[in-house]
Order: C-alpha cells, then structure tokens, then sequence
C-alpha cells in the first residue's frame, strides 16, 4: 500500500479544522502522511494541529511565520515523502473513500495525475460540480485540449508527487487565484491525466474566504499576473498557438466574463469593470469569435452583450427578477 501525502494548509479556521481533519483520518485508505501547516495561523489552529499530532502519529505539523495559502502548499509539499500527493484546505472536507479512490486509479493507470468532481457547499446546500472530460482513462492536453478548461483548484486532483516534483512547479508566493496559475502549466506536463467522473471532494463557500474577497483591485491584478505568467510559459515552450484557442478563453472567462459579472450585481464602480474590459479588448479583440465562447449558452451570451454594450442595469434588473421568482417557487411547494 502505496504512501500518500495529505498537505492541509491552515490559517484562521478553528471552526471548520476538526471536520476536515477528522475526514482525512476517518478515510478507508488508511496509509497517510497528513502534513498540517500552521500558516501563523492567529487563532487556536495551530495549537489545535499540536493536539492532533499527539493522538495520531501519521500526523505531522509545520509551524510557520504567515506567508499566504500558496507559501503553505509549498511548504508542505517539500516535507511529503509520499508516493502520492493531494493537496485539502482547511475549511473543506472530502468523502472517507477519496483517496481510495483516487489511488486505486492512478495505481491502475500509473498516470500523472488523477481528476475528480467535487460538491459546491453554499448555504447549506451541495450541488454537484463536473468535469466534461472523457472519464476513466488516459488522456494528455494534446489531445484533450478541454483540459485547459477544467476548474483549476489544486484540490480536485491527486499528484503523483515524482511527477509533480519534476516539473519544478510551484505556487506563486503573495498571489490570490495560485491555482489558475499552476493547474494549466500541469496539464501541459503531464504524460497522462485520468478523470474519475465521482465527486468526492466537498468545497464549501465562506463569506471571509480568499475566495469571497471584495478587493476587486487585487483580485484583478493577481488574476492578470498569474494568467500572464501562464501565457508566457505556454509561450517559452513554442506551444502557445497551439493551444490559443483555449487559452483565450481562460483569460476572457477568469479575467473579465466571470468577474465582471459579479462586480455587476455588486454594484461595483463601472471603473473597477473597466479595467478588466480595456485589457480584454487590448489583448484578445477578437475573442467574441473564440468557439468556446460562441458555445456558451443564451444567458451567458445575454450577459456578454450586456458587458461590451455597458447595459449593466439590466443584468440587476435580470438578477432581481430571477431571485423574486425563485421565492416564490420555493413559498408554493
């Protein structure tokens, strides 16, 4: 039985530790690395990784000064020693056959890296998020390029950490969004990718996470840096025309689509949209001819009309409408 690495970075979660904790040692798989690390974590999570690793030997910390979730990965990734690495936050936790799972198919497929689906927690309520890949067998971004696409969190995927560490990859240091920054830099690496179609993994949506940040400033920049830097890398290895297509649209829908719909129905300042807008135009004119953006669905297309003709009164006005229907629904049942 193959030793598997579990890296959990931890800052500010006293409230949600136990349960993630708890669902990495209560897993079927049972020969784990669980390496905790205390990001100067403020609260009672660091002394709370002290007590766990006296009940449980497979259980190691890392105690150090604050530098951020992609400083933490890093610094837990550099300690594994297993043959296999997954990476968890600390505010989530995954189901008890996960890494079960997960092992048994890179075990069968000797791939890079394994892929799986995942639970989105808001509220209360779980829906299942996944993947459009062809599942259960080998597949390379040669020939799939859909894998440019896929949801870039480090947390959907299971490394094996010879592979991960070959790629001398790792996440930027004082960056939000690190994983859109390293996902599409992996799958360009990696020899073989297998997606197992099972959400095994349960994210749940905090207010106060990175995640949640209303600094739409930051969150522009980061983005901008992170997507740069991928654009480079595709370019210093002479594949970037390759995969243009692909790379286009990561940047049109985590750049400017996706974010500028939400700083829409904030009621951001057209100044913070305009931004993101100027680059978009400026870099990739072109990218309302982008197949996967002719692909999208007719709400998506409404908001992009929306967007280039600055209506943005009646996406709100749609938003409104649509939360008023949905009560209404739900008072009727």
């Amino acid at each position: 039985m193959e030793l598997v690495s579990v890296v959990v970075p931890i800052y500010k979660v006293e409230k949600y530790l136990e349960k993630c904790v708890s669902s990495i040692q209560r897993q079927t798989y049972q020969n784990l690395e669980i390496i905790l690390v205390d990001d100067g974590s403020p609260d009672h999570s660091g002394e709370m990784c002290d007590v766990y690793v006296e009940k449980d030997s497979r259980i190691c910390v890392i105690h150090k000064a604050n530098g951020g979730l992609s400083d933490a990965r890093n610094a837990g990734a550099e300690k594994a020693t297993g043959k296999y690495l997954l990476f968890v936050d600390s505010d989530d936790y995954i189901a008890e056959d996960l890494i079960e799972k997960a092992v048994r198919t890179a075990e069968k497929t000797c791939c890079d890296i394994v892929l799986f689906d995942y639970f989105h927690v808001e509220d209360g309520i779980k829906e299942i998020r996944e993947t459009n890949l062809p599942p259960k067998k080998k597949i390379s971004l040669e020939k799939e390029k859909n894998l440019l696409l896929i949801p870039p969190a480090s947390w959907l995927k299971l490394f094996n950490r010879e592979f991960y560490e070959r790629t001398g990859i790792s996440f930027p240091k004082g960056r939000y969004y690190e994983d859109l920054g390293t996902t599409p830099k992996f799958v360009l690496e990696a020899g073989s990718v297998v997606y197992l179609p099972e959400a095994l993994y349960y994210y749940i949506v905090r207010k106060d996470s990175i995640m949640g940040s209303k600094d739409y400033i930051r969150n522009y920049r980061d983005k901008k840096h992170v997507l740069e830097d991928v654009l480079n890398y595709y370019k210093d290895r002479n594949v970037y025309d390759r995969y243009k297509e692909e790379l286009e649209y990561l940047v049109f829908a985590n750049l400017y689509f996706e974010p500028s719909k939400e700083m829409v129905l904030a009621g951001v300042k057209a100044d913070h949209l305009q931004m993101a807008r100027t680059y978009i135009y400026q870099n990739f004119s072109k990218f309302c001819k982008n197949k996967y953006v002719c692909q999208l669905g007719k709400k998506d297309r409404l908001h992009i009309w929306i967007l280039n003709t600055r209506q943005y009164w009646l996406m709100r006005l749609l938003s409104k409408s649509r939360q008023v229907l949905k009560k209404g629904r739900g008072r009727y049942r």
